[in-house]
């Protein structure tokens, strides 16, 4: 494996630790609370983020969507647009 390739590897498997990391180390009902978040595909990466972030834990969303994407969590695409006319 090339050295490209190898950061790849590491930078993946690192992310998700990340994730499964905070799971292990929370309290437990911390823990359930976070799972439950990243399971429901309705709640956002990047809101689950700043949420972690203002209770003190940092952790990006790239990390939380690779956490997703090692657990099948399904991606809902409801953004909603709107479309301005004039």
């Amino acid at each position: 494996m090339d050295i490209y390739e190898e950061c790849k590897t590491q930078t993946n498997r690192l992310a998700k630790l990340k994730v499964d990391y905070f799971l292990t180390e929370l309290p437990k009902k911390d823990a359930e609370s976070l799972r439950s978040a990243l399971l429901d595909d309705v709640i956002s990466s990047r809101t689950i983020s700043r949420v972690l972030l203002e209770n003190g834990i940092e952790c990006g969303v790239w990390a939380i969507n690779q956490w997703r994407r090692v657990n099948k969590v399904k991606s809902s695409n409801r953004s909603t647009h709107v479309k301005v006319t004039k």
